[in-house]
């Protein structure tokens, strides 16, 4: 049996280095990769729809046709781990073809949706650094981090650069 204390100490220590931190998170635009574009009326579940065009660390997004609610056309990324109490930080550059809203937002991606965080923003030509803080107040493993863009009118384009979201130590 001493033979396994070394092992018992070590998974001990391991096991409280480790317990009550949150993963570090870092999730960018990445050509897309894991991100999905959301058209509530192409997807037949309501209307608007745009069109996505991803290139690089960059994505274009024109309305095509008017939704009746913003989240009906959104940029999305689900399955983003949240942690109660971590502070996170979303960075973007974002511009439109003309002045139109932008909501920028966690949530939960099923059931009743609830809110973890929203963000507000008017947005037009002159690209806009978005630079955010915010402390979750949930942990939910599989949050959407969305851009909500279906407010806008069709014919806008909107453009989003070096969109980051990171958990902040």
């Amino acid at each position: 049996m001493n033979f396994l204390k070394p092992f018992i100490l070590a998974f001990g220590l391991v096991t409280v280095a480790t317990s009550g931190y949150a993963a570090s998170l870092d999730i960018a635009l990445d050509g897309g990769k894991r991100w999905e574009p959301v058209n509530a009326g192409t997807d037949g579940w309501g209307d608007g729809s745009g069109r996505f065009n991803f290139s690089g660390n960059s994505v274009t997004i024109t309305i095509e046709d008017k939704a009746s609610n913003p989240w009906q056309i959104q940029l999305k990324r689900p399955r983003v781990n949240l942690t109660k109490g971590q502070v996170y930080q979303i960075v973007a550059e974002v511009s439109a073809s003309k002045q139109s809203p932008l909501t920028i937002m966690l949530q939960k991606d099923s059931g009743d949706y609830a809110t973890y965080f929203a963000e507000d923003v008017a947005v037009n030509n002159t690209p806009k650094q978005i630079d955010i803080s915010f402390t979750a107040d949930h942990s939910d493993p599989k949050t959407a981090f969305a851009f909500f863009v279906g407010g806008a009118e069709p014919g806008v384009s909107y453009t989003f650069k070096n969109i980051r979201l990171t958990s902040v130590n």
